[in-house]
């Protein structure tokens, strides 16, 4: 594309990028990279260790009921069918750093990016492509990293918290950052009365603080979106320094508070995470580590099919 992705970004966007959430138009969507003929395409070829196929109840209202399945062999029409007609998110990881095609639109939204907010940087960029259906949604949680949505196709409605001991406990922060594969956070409908709500068209991108709550449903279409995950120095450092705080409040009785502690004391902290890591203070466990609970059956009701006993990845 010769035309700038990033159609619309004021002093406002500028001023409140990473501080709050805000929503801006882009051109991604005509690029013509997101047909149904390219989805099948990308679909039939990805890895399979970098593609997450999960289902989740209707309503769920927390991470509870959010569950990966095993896509079998099933072709790449097959899996669109199966994600148009039933109850589906995936997630093909990295496809922006995997194609050429791709990784070009990605290195153009860093490099508008960069242009546009000249504090922008990233330690890491990567960009996965979220393939849902109609009625699939994201329960309430956050992410470990800084994010990006850049949406392409369908509708669909985004709600986003503010981080306060209500919605967000300190703690519960540093729960997530010492376990990695969950980002469960407990959920209160009353906290919607404190989000911020977009409901995004093709075209429309959005962002939020990091370790923002948020959470995402479909609204009757099948939904295609770029989600961009990056780390700042500044993302990478805190989180370090949140880890620290996790254990100092677990093992010592201590209570940290990542927003008082300055620059340098986040620093400290941040170099500490890392022989906390080599003392196994910080415990990892493999994304498939509860195996498969579902089987992808693009002709069932919900392209769901429980398996009875999981199924472990190879």
């Amino acid at each position: 594309m010769n035309s700038p992705l990033i159609k619309e970004w004021t002093a406002t966007h500028r001023e409140n990028f990473g501080k709050n959430p805000i929503v801006w138009q882009h051109s991604m969507h005509e690029s013509g990279l997101f047909t149904d003929e390219k989805l099948i395409e990308l679909i039939e070829k990805h890895p399979r260790d970098l593609a997450d196929f999960c289902t989740m109840d209707k309503n769920a209202e927390d991470m509870a009921s959010w569950r990966g399945g095993d896509p079998g062999n099933h072709s790449g029409a097959e899996l669109l069918k199966a994600v148009r007609s039933g109850h589906l998110w995936i997630n093909l990881r990295k496809t922006f750093n995997i194609y050429p095609e791709y990784a070009t639109l990605l290195q153009t939204v860093t490099d508008e990016m960069k242009a546009a907010t000249p504090n922008f940087s990233a330690v890491s960029m990567m960009g996965g492509l979220l393939i849902s259906s109609p009625s699939a949604g994201v329960p309430y949680h956050i992410d470990r990293s800084d994010v990006m949505l850049w949406h392409i196709r369908g509708r669909k409605r985004v709600w986003i918290y503010p981080m306060d001991d209500q919605t967000l406990p300190e703690s519960e922060v540093e729960e997530i950052l010492l376990h990695e594969h969950n980002d469960d956070v407990p959920y209160d409908k009353s906290f919607d009365d404190k989000a911020v709500v977009y409901d995004l068209e093709p075209g429309q991108a959005a962002s939020w603080p990091l370790h923002s709550p948020h959470r995402v449903l479909n609204l009757g279409e099948m939904c295609v979106s770029l989600t961009v995950e990056y780390s700042p120095f500044s993302a990478v450092m805190q989180n370090g320094a949140q880890i620290t705080n996790g254990i100092l409040r677990r093992r010592l009785g201590l209570n940290p508070q990542i927003e008082k502690q300055g620059r340098l004391s986040r620093f400290i902290r941040f170099a500490v995470s890392r022989v906390l890591r080599k003392m196994t203070l910080v415990k990892a466990k493999t994304a498939h580590e509860s195996g498969y609970l579902f089987s992808v059956d693009p002709e069932a009701a919900t392209a769901v099919r429980e398996l009875k006993q999981q199924k472990h990845a190879a």
